[in-house]
């Protein structure tokens, strides 16, 4: 004998998992920030990297997390603060190593801030007018979905994400220069400004 609920209950069920993959990936959406000042390997999507160049020398790298940009906008997408922001969290570590090393100053010898930016064009799917005739509607941007005997027209929206890297050859020095900057104050300058400064780790897009 045929069971006649065992499709209501199979789409029941199938509704379920919908839900729980949607509540999962709102989920995903809020998780809460983390603090921008890390070191990369912690989450190895952002954060600051350094490494010893010669006994006074550091290679200092920061990566951003993948940020909202603009598709077309200026060279930096949108995204001349963030790099700014970047260069200095680039800098308090070089900062920081400085005075973990003990120079009273350093100084920036060579820096680098590059953006990475890649743009999305995902197709959005519109319902039918209430009186279609297989035609696409002049005021929709569609493609050959909108044409009989396809039931629906599309357009595209765009998005785009950067992701920003900054990386700075530091010389560590024992005496300040007038190019120089002083280790302790600039440590406590970044300090102020961006102790609280956070990312968020889920997807820019």
């Amino acid at each position: 004998m045929t069971d006649t609920w065992a499709t209501p209950r199979r789409w029941l069920a199938i509704g379920g998992v919908l839900a729980l993959a949607a509540l999962t990936a709102c989920t995903e959406r809020r998780r809460p920030p983390v603090a921008a000042m890390v070191p990369q390997s912690t989450n190895g999507v952002f954060g600051y990297s350094d490494k010893m160049v010669a006994p006074d020398v550091y290679q200092v790298t920061y990566v951003s997390p993948p940020l909202r940009a603009a598709p077309a906008a200026d060279d930096a997408h949108g995204l001349a603060g963030e790099k700014q922001r970047v260069y200095d969290l680039a800098l308090w570590r070089a900062a920081q190593l400085a005075q973990e090393k003990g120079f009273p100053a350093f100084e920036v010898q060579h820096e680098n801030r590059d953006v990475d930016v890649t743009v999305r064009h995902d197709p959005v799917y519109y319902p039918p007018p209430p009186l279609f005739y297989g035609g696409c509607r002049w005021d929709w941007d569609c493609g050959w979905p909108g044409y009989w005997p396809y039931p629906y027209d599309y357009g595209y929206r765009t998005s785009a994400a950067g992701r920003i890297v900054v990386n700075l050859t530091v010389q560590m020095l024992a005496k300040p220069t007038p190019d120089s900057l002083d280790t302790a104050a600039t440590v406590e300058r970044l300090r102020k400004a961006y102790a609280s400064a956070t990312f968020s780790m889920t997807q820019a897009y």
